[in-house]
């Protein structure tokens, strides 16, 4: 697939973990923490993997299908306890994520659409130093269908003030392709996280990267 021009793109719109950070062992820490916590066995690492980027309620109800919805939120409630203490010590930002906002900052609106909460996400901002450069999050409690839907995107666009086909999604799941080409936005795939550059190609990236420092010469935005 030939890779259309991205002349005009005045917002860029992130998906966060796999795309900005890398929180894997966090999630893996808490996540096994929580299932622990309820005698249950935990997972290793590559059964954690796929399924990074789902809301924390979806995982744990597909981990003990017919579950009470009082204990599925047991089992969130008891990830967010593990989650606070080692998410920063645990959390590493994706190489060339310092390269990318400084291109990018004061040029393209910033945004982040992202299916873990909003506190989470900024924690991790404020932690290395982002807080301030992305004007936008919209995160798991501000949306009634997360991604592959596109109402993530087309609420971050909105509240930047920029129609989604003058923005770029960036993320590094087929569900954030998916949702970026559903808004009417580009859809730019990250190599950084658990998909191959076929599979995001197949869910309609039009572009794939490996880097963040790639992203600002693809939008023809370099400082």
């Amino acid at each position: 697939m030939q890779t259309p021009p991205f002349a005009g793109i005045r917002a860029a719109v992130f998906d966060f973990d796999g795309t900005l950070f890398d929180a894997t062992d966090a999630i893996c820490h808490s996540l096994n923490a929580a299932l622990v916590a309820h005698e249950r066995p935990p997972l290793t690492r590559a059964e954690i993997l796929p399924r990074i980027g789902r809301p924390l309620y979806e995982i744990f109800q597909t981990l003990e299908p017919g579950a009470p919805p009082e204990r599925v939120q047991s089992h969130v409630d008891a990830y967010r306890e593990a989650f606070w203490p080692v998410c920063l010590k645990l959390t590493r930002e994706l190489p060339g994520l310092r390269a990318c906002v400084e291109s990018l900052r004061g040029r393209v609106g910033l945004a982040i659409a992202t299916n873990r909460s909003g506190r989470g996400a900024q924690y991790i901002l404020d932690g290395f130093g982002f807080g301030k450069d992305f004007s936008v999050i919209v995160a798991l409690e501000d949306v009634e269908k997360v991604k592959p839907d596109a109402e993530p995107v087309l609420k971050a666009c909105a509240q930047l003030s920029v129609p989604p086909e003058q923005a770029v999604m960036v993320g590094d799941t087929p569900d954030d392709m998916r949702a970026g080409r559903a808004a009417g936005a580009m859809a730019v795939g990250m190599t950084t996280g658990a998909h191959s550059a076929v599979t995001l190609r197949e869910a309609g990236a039009y572009a794939v990267l490996d880097s963040l420092a790639e992203l600002p010469t693809l939008l023809n935005v370099v400082a």
